[in-house]
């Protein structure tokens, strides 16, 4: 009877996630490669393409549906550039691991224009810093606004650190998350009256000081 009520579950969970592959959002803002709908129930059409069994967005843009032919398509939203390898990018740090940092992009210096939906970004421990690491737990924390080069063509972007005029430009307070104003090489909070010592800080861009 378990293992029966176990197989059950595990079809149910199947079940759910297949659901919810399927659903296309009308309206939602996509990037090259985004998964619209499973092939199952949708079939590509304008600026979509099939790809591991799903309905991809082939263009920056946002999804139409058609429910009567079961199609996915992208209408392109040409006034959004995307970032180009070797461009400067702004950062949130949404996501830390031991090798590897998740970051939404949200403003790019090189051609001036802010994203309202944020691409995904990552940064790997090597592009993090010259100097050799541990972990990306030296460097990095949740929220922190980075300022970072753009390394690969398409999404999600790859990111880099590495060099003095990048890195860290503002950093809250793991107590209380004040944003830190930097003295020297030091980060201090106005609130604990406490000075942290963080890796990688772009000192010349750092926002508080």
């Amino acid at each position: 009877m378990e293992a029966m009520a176990g197989k059950a579950r595990a079809l149910a969970e199947s079940f759910s996630r297949g659901l919810s592959y399927a659903s296309v959002v009308e309206g939602e803002f996509v990037v090259p490669g985004d998964e619209i709908g499973v092939v199952e129930e949708y079939l590509p059409s304008a600026g979509a393409y099939v790809r591991d069994g799903f309905v991809r967005a082939k263009a920056v843009g946002f999804v139409k549906a058609d429910a009567s032919k079961h199609e996915a398509a992208v209408v392109q939203a040409r006034d959004v550039p995307l970032p180009r390898l070797g461009d400067v990018v702004y950062a949130v740090v949404t996501g830390v691991r031991d090798a590897v940092v998740y970051l939404d992009v949200f403003y790019n210096e090189t051609r001036k224009v802010s994203y309202a939906v944020p691409f995904r970004g990552i940064l790997h421990i090597s592009e993090a810093s010259n100097e050799r690491l541990r972990s990306t737990y030296e460097v990095f924390g949740y929220g922190d606004i980075v300022r970072a080069n753009v390394i690969t063509r398409k999404p999600p972007f790859m990111l880099s650190t590495r060099g003095p005029e990048f890195g860290l430009v503002l950093v809250r307070c793991p107590r209380c998350m004040t944003p830190l104003r930097r003295r020297g090489l030091w980060l201090y909070c106005p609130v604990c009256r406490k000075t942290h010592k963080r890796k990688k800080v772009a000192s010349r861009h750092y926002l508080l000081k």
